[in-house]
């Protein structure tokens, strides 16, 4: 380990210690109002190519903290009633079924060309767009990924602190991650807490600027927390063609299992997605192997929580779907499976999966949710369900319209999605860029071939990004 690891994890570590004494007692702090970020131009890449293109929306929009301190002083500015307070009704049931209550990524700062502050994060009530709590990030750090248990109450933020004080990729850096707990009691005096898991702090990156780095982050990013909030999985890559899945307890942070998966064909650039499905008995993993838009292999994994506490997953899980792509035009289920940042989301169940497409706005546009059984057989795969369809008129704001699919029932049914109309950066000749504000952005229900938005605070904006922005 370098010195820059050793500074940092040693920072964190007695960030631990300060933050368990802080959290609780820490002043109210009011957020300024959120600005929407920018986008990239064209239509959806390839998985292997996703994280070159969302970059520009994670790093400069969601992650960066230039010129922040180095010291991880993790004071953390406690959570506060935010103008629109819920009522007192602890019932968790949201519009169409869904669950009510939110987490989601909140852009402290309007962005800028120089440097982009770090993202906090807002509780919320989608059933009366009300606020509970919204949570700065600890010194030097930014929160960049979400992820829930079934309970609708129970949360858990990725917080990613930079040795350098940058996330962007012109200097050397090394970035460690660390988790946090978010607990609801709607309806109390304290209607959210935040505080800090013992679950140590891990390297994402070491010391480079490379692209490969990058991607590395990009995998813990899709860490998730049981149904029961007991376990928290997390997704690492530890080589260039190895990636480990860890489970830690949420209550004292040991390390319960560690499995290794050693394959030449894994594709470090494409964010694997893990599931607990089963009743918390299993994982699922998708992972998508090579680099080549005809050669890429999408695979589905499931193995039990259980056994020994290391092991190999070649040994232990099974492929249970697998998708080869075909020279040629790109089926619907491969643009669905390489389009939003987001990615796939697999039912708690483990029989389908869910995912969005969508197209440029050169005359208008459109995006679409779909639904997929998890079958043995890709013909029948194939065979999905269209949850629903949106067209939009011609834009000339818009350079393209991103879709996304944000929560899938245990069954598949119904969806929680979101769409975005993106807007072109513009750069000057001096090479500097700007962000104008997004001219669309919608977060609704998705079942039986409607789209019904969602209840947000006024001016609300998610942070899109490669992490995921905003969980139930």
């Amino acid at each position: 380990m370098n010195s820059a690891e050793d500074r940092l994890l040693a920072a964190m570590s007695a960030a631990a210690e300060v933050a368990a004494a802080e959290i609780p007692a820490a002043p109210p702090l009011h957020l300024p109002p959120e600005q929407a970020p920018g986008a990239s131009r064209g239509r959806a890449p390839r998985p292997w190519s996703r994280w070159s293109r969302w970059s520009r929306w994670t790093i400069p929009l969601t992650a960066a903290a230039a010129m922040v301190v180095l010291a991880v002083a993790l004071v953390l500015i406690k959570d506060i009633p935010n103008g629109s307070v819920v009522p007192p009704n602890t019932s968790t049931a949201g519009p169409g079924g869904v669950p009510r209550y939110y987490v989601a990524l909140k852009q402290l700062a309007t962005y800028t060309d120089v440097a982009t502050p770090p993202a906090g994060i807002v509780v919320g009530d989608s059933l009366t767009g009300g606020t509970l709590a919204t949570f700065a990030p600890p010194a030097g750090t930014t929160f960049a990924s979400v992820t829930a248990a079934a309970d609708d109450l129970t949360f858990a933020v990725f917080a990613v602190a930079s040795s350098t004080g940058s996330f962007t990729h012109k200097a050397k850096t090394t970035l460690a991650g660390r988790w946090y707990q978010v607990r609801l009691s709607p309806g109390a005096a304290r209607p959210a807490r935040l505080t800090l898991l013992p679950v140590k702090p891990v390297i994402l990156l070491r010391d480079t600027t490379e692209e490969a780095g990058w991607a590395a982050l990009d995998a813990s990013f899709a860490a998730a927390l049981s149904g029961s909030g007991r376990e928290l999985a997390v997704p690492e890559w530890v080589g260039t063609h190895a990636l480990a899945v860890q489970v830690f307890s949420v209550a004292t942070g040991r390390l319960l299992h560690d499995w290794t998966m050693n394959d030449r064909s894994l594709n470090q650039a494409a964010r694997p997605y893990l599931t607990w499905i089963d009743g918390d008995r299993s994982l699922a993993l998708l992972t998508i192997r090579s680099s080549s838009a005809a050669l890429a292999v999408t695979t589905v994994r499931e193995w039990p929580d259980a056994g020994p506490a290391t092991g190999d997953l070649a040994a232990v899980g099974k492929d249970v779907w697998t998708l080869r792509n075909t020279p040629g035009p790109t089926t619907t289920l491969q643009d669905c499976l390489s389009g939003a940042p987001g990615g796939v989301q697999i039912s708690a169940d483990g029989k389908t999966f869910s995912c969005a497409t969508s197209t440029t706005a050169v005359h208008g546009g459109h995006v679409s949710f779909y639904t997929f059984p998890l079958a043995a057989s890709t013909t029948v795969t194939a065979q999905g369900r269209l949850d629903a369809s949106l067209r939009f008129r011609d834009n000339p704001r818009v350079s393209e319209y991103l879709a996304q699919v944000l929560w899938a029932s245990p069954s598949g049914s119904p969806l929680i999605g979101m769409w975005t109309g993106a807007v072109a950066v513009a750069v000057s000749s001096s090479g500097s860029g700007s962000a104008p504000a997004a001219p669309g952005q919608s977060i609704g229900v998705i079942s039986h071939g409607r789209f019904t938005p969602l209840h947000f605070p006024a001016g609300f904006t998610l942070v899109v990004g490669s992490g995921i922005p905003i969980t139930w």
